[in-house]
């Protein structure tokens, strides 16, 4: 699933919320997250500098903290769940506008 986010200043530090708690089943954790921010559209020639320190894991959700951008670039975050003890694997995904205010 890909959702569209509100466009973010490329000073701002924000931190963007991956919710999985409508998908866990009885029992299920989050064990590890892996995150990856990939450029949709625009020029930038390092994407993954959007991902600012480590992602934490708070009940059901991953919070991974983002900054910086490029005016007018589109980028994709993707978080990639694994979950105890089942194994499953969950991913979400977001665009994220950047624009200058």
């Amino acid at each position: 699933m890909r959702t569209l986010w509100p466009a973010k200043d490329p000073a701002e530090k924000l931190v963007a919320t991956f919710d999985y708690s409508e998908d866990l089943d009885v029992g299920e954790t989050i064990a590890s997250a892996t995150l990856t921010c990939t450029l949709l559209s625009g020029t930038d020639a390092d994407p993954a500098a959007v991902l600012y320190g480590s992602a934490t894991i708070d009940a059901g959700t991953v919070l991974q903290p983002i900054t910086g951008g490029v005016d007018g670039a589109v980028y994709t975050l993707r978080c990639q769940a694994t979950l105890d003890p089942t194994g499953r694997v969950l991913v979400l995904a977001a665009s994220l506008p950047v624009r200058t205010a």
